[in-house]
């Protein structure tokens, strides 16, 4: 049993994503590990994708990637093809309303145990509603695998809890890997907007896709935006705003040229809410401009990241000692929990 396990476990974290920063950084492996540990406690778990994976080997690099383990009563969601493929023997329990490249995504109970490849929605709803049908049918927690172009997986209105998974393959050094590792650790820890504002954020987005929330002294002045693509018509934001504008809710994903947009109006950003951190896909390069600028960014619902595992190998040879890369990202990332999964529990790779 893996200290994250017992993490997983103590928490009661029930619904729990799994994302990687990018290919070959050990987001299977971690998954695997969860899966395992489950079995070995007689724990009913349940397996979905966020997308594709799962394949015998990397569309890439053409070497052999770890396949997904599914155990006796393990409860799966995929697509038609990959069930019919799978090498687990699958009981089917129901046709879902979600199509896939792959067909249609159909819920099935493992009857013998063996590896299966998981393709699943991509829609924050459609995920939801295929893991409370694991849950009603017996799954006790529910594993999503997702990828950093994948967040849909770690939003907390799917899952309580997300693992990061990252490691070699990111960066050509490994200053860089944590370098972009802390980033994207600190993006998904953004916290959440402080009560009155929030309260104000959660009426703009109920009104349009973006509102400017402006402090009169007493209280908050929703004033919707229902341009398209709000952020983006840098002309009318401006007009709209006025020297009470201290934040702006924005419902879609956030990207560099939004903060570029909004650096350009303000001398001094307003608060910048989205509805959870896996709207947000910019880069450490804006980010840091925008927050110098005295720029902030808070989240409605904020996401719950419990740990970071790590893979100091890289498919195309370039390579890290495992003990001095552990080492560094638990200085580095402290005190979130970080995990080398395989180099803990052999002592060696």
């Amino acid at each position: 049993m893996t200290a994250l396990y017992e993490l997983v476990v103590a928490e009661s974290y029930k619904s729990v994503a799994i994302v990687g920063m990018t290919k070959n950084v050990g987001k299977t492996v971690t998954f695997n590990y969860l899966v395992e540990a489950f079995e070995n406690d007689a724990i009913i778990p349940g397996l979905i994708s966020a997308g594709y994976d799962g394949e015998r080997f990397d569309r890439l690099t053409l070497k052999d990637k770890p396949r997904i383990y599914a155990p006796l009563e393990t409860l799966v969601a995929t697509a038609e093809a990959c069930f019919k493929a799978a090498e687990a023997e699958l009981d089917l329990l129901e046709n879902s309303n979600f199509s896939t490249p792959l067909g249609t995504v159909v819920l099935g109970k493992v009857k013998k145990a063996g590896l299966v490849e998981l393709a699943g929605p991509g829609s924050v709803s459609a995920l939801k509603e295929l893991t409370e049908k694991m849950f009603s049918y017996g799954s006790e927690y529910v594993l999503v695998d997702g990828a950093i172009n994948r967040l849909a997986s770690a939003s907390p209105l799917l899952t309580v809890a997300t693992i990061l998974a990252t490691g070699a393959a990111l960066g050509p050094t490994m200053d860089d890997v944590i370098r972009k590792t802390l980033f994207r650790k600190d993006l998904l820890q953004t916290e959440k907007a402080e009560k009155e504002l929030l309260v104000a954020a959660k009426s703009g987005l109920k009104a349009g896709n973006a509102a400017l929330l402006n402090n009169n002294g007493s209280e908050y002045i929703v004033k919707p935006l229902q341009a398209a693509i709000p952020l983006l018509a840098g002309a009318q934001l401006a007009d709209r705003c006025c020297s009470e504008t201290e934040g702006l809710v924005f419902g879609g994903a956030l990207v560099d040229k939004n903060l570029i947009d909004l650096m350009e109006i303000f001398s001094k950003p307003p608060i910048l809410i989205v509805e959870d951190a896996t709207k947000l896909f910019i880069s450490p390069e804006i980010y840091y401009r925008f927050v110098n600028r005295g720029g902030k960014i808070n989240v409605i619902n904020p996401l719950k990241l419990i740990a970071v595992t790590l893979n100091p190998t890289d498919p195309c040879g370039r390579g890290y000692d495992p003990q001095l890369f552990l080492a560094k990202m638990i200085e580095t990332l402290k005190p979130c929990p970080v995990f080398d999964l395989i180099y803990e529990n052999k002592g060696n790779r």
